[in-house]
């Protein structure tokens, strides 16, 4: 069998050996602890004992007679002598019994690294930037957040106000969709913040306002958070729909400040 490391055949001390000759009474000191009679060999004026005839505990022997400056001698044959240590660069793989662990399913080469857990890119988060004016009543709109703060993937397109996953990166999205949007009168009305996904709404969050809350004609919405399971290619995008139930006339806008935000959290 080979061994782990450089060869340690010239590292080892030789069989250790104490002798007394100035002893009285029944015991004697060790020079090395032992846990087991079978780890020594005693000799009394070179007549080899018994195991029957001595006991050990830690670094005390205590033999069946009296001593009087006998000749005692102790082998240690059941020592632990020395500990080898493999020089640096010295141990590969192919010594080791397994020369890799799995983490995370996946098999790791040791010496090799992993990330443990997931990375949570792509992240993105985009501001509109600017005021968006001009949005009819009652119209799901695009939102266009035209200003990114974040993109670590340069998934999100400030072209086309959307986060398209890139490839190699499916899995659950947490996204935030918020919008502080303003209207020309006080009557009651309801705001409608929405996301799509390829095109079509997946999720929504609509919030019914009363005219309180438009004393300066503006309120910010409360923002629609939601996990979404996407695969590579899939797009998402941020929608407003408003409405005023007067009936009233002129365009809504959305303010700077309102954001489109998201992450990836598993795959």
């Amino acid at each position: 069998m080979g061994y782990i490391g450089a060869q340690p055949a010239t590292n080892f001390e030789t069989v250790r050996k104490q002798v007394s000759t100035t002893n009285s009474g029944t015991t004697i000191t060790l020079d090395f602890a032992v846990s087991s009679v079978q780890d020594i060999l005693v000799t009394v004026n070179a007549v080899v004992q018994s195991y029957d005839n001595y006991t050990v505990s830690g670094t005390t022997l205590t033999l069946g007679g009296t001593l009087n400056n006998d000749r005692v001698e102790i082998l240690y044959v059941g020592r632990t002598f020395q500990t080898v240590t493999p020089g640096v660069g010295t141990v590969t793989n192919d010594m080791l019994v397994n020369s890799s662990i799995t983490l995370n399913g996946s098999s790791v080469s040791l010496g090799g690294s992993a990330t443990v857990g997931i990375d949570n890119t792509p992240i993105f988060l985009a501001t509109l930037g600017s005021t968006q004016n001009s949005i009819s009543r009652s119209t799901q709109t695009k939102i266009t957040y035209a200003a990114e703060v974040i993109d670590s993937d340069n998934a999100f397109d400030t072209s086309t106000n959307r986060f398209t996953v890139p490839s190699g990166k499916g899995g659950k999205y947490m996204f935030i969709v918020s919008a502080s949007a303003q209207m020309p009168s006080y009557d009651p009305q309801a705001i409608m913040t929405s996301l799509y996904k390829n095109g079509s709404q997946v999720a929504f969050h609509q919030y019914y306002a009363n005219e309180a809350d438009y004393q300066n004609d503006q309120d910010n919405t409360q923002p629609l958070v939601t996990i979404q399971n996407l695969a590579a290619g899939d797009y998402v995008e941020g929608y407003i729909w408003m409405y005023q139930a007067d009936g009233g006339t002129g365009n809504i806008q959305v303010n700077n400040g309102s954001f489109f935000q998201g992450f990836r959290i598993t795959t």
